[in-house]
This record gives C-alpha cells, sequence and structure tokens, in this order.
C-alpha cells in the first residue's frame, strides 16, 4: 500500500463515520450496523498492511484525519449507549418473563 492509497483508506474511513455519526443521530440503527461493517473492513485492511513511510506532511494529515475519526466515534457512542441500555432492559424483561413461564409450566405438569 502507498502513502497516497493508505490516506485515502483514512479518509474513507473518517467519511464513513460522518455517516454513522449522521444514523446514530436520526436513529437510523441498522443503516448504523451496515456502515459499521463498511468500517471494519477498510480497518482490516489497514492492519494487514506492511508500514508506510510517510512524510511529516503525510503524517500530520494522517493524525487529523485520526483524531476526526476518534470524535466521531465518541459522539457515535454517546449516542448509541442509551438505545444499548434500553435493549439491555428489553432483553432482560423478556427473559424474567421466560422464566416465570417456564416456571409456571413447571408447576402445573
Amino acid at each position: 500500500m502507498t502513502s497516497n492509497e493508505m490516506l485515502s483508506t483514512y479518509n474513507t474511513l473518517s467519511d464513513l463515520t460522518c455517516s454513522m455519526l449522521s444514523a446514530a443521530e436520526q436513529g437510523e440503527w441498522d443503516h448504523l450496523a451496515t456502515l459499521e461493517q463498511h468500517c471494519q473492513g477498510h480497518v482490516g485492511s489497514l492492519m494487514h498492511t506492511a508500514p508506510v513511510a510517510l512524510t511529516e506532511t503525510e503524517q500530520r494529515a494522517k493524525v487529523a484525519i485520526i483524531r476526526a475519526i476518534l470524535q466521531n466515534d465518541a459522539k457515535i457512542r454517546a449516542l448509541a449507549e442509551p438505545r444499548l441500555h434500553e435493549l439491555q432492559q428489553r432483553l432482560s424483561m423478556t427473559r424474567t418473563g421466560q422464566r416465570s413461564i417456564a416456571a409456571y409450566g413447571a408447576q402445573r405438569a
């Protein structure tokens, strides 16, 4: 991978995290999950490449892009956390209901 390809991949990741943030702000959780899968593919490609020598300018650009990605990620997490908590509560209630039904069913038999 060349330095241009690497920076292009980081820019793509940044664009994807912007789209993910927009999806989270609009409550489009399925779309967010789809975008997250695309992100994982790009991250995987970066992780499996040999280190690339960057000029000082390219290194600064890379750092700026990574900071933008991390800022978007923090905002996405802040928006997603309440939704995840709500889903955990619903799952807990469902499990409790299932245990009650199982216990009641065992008493009737």
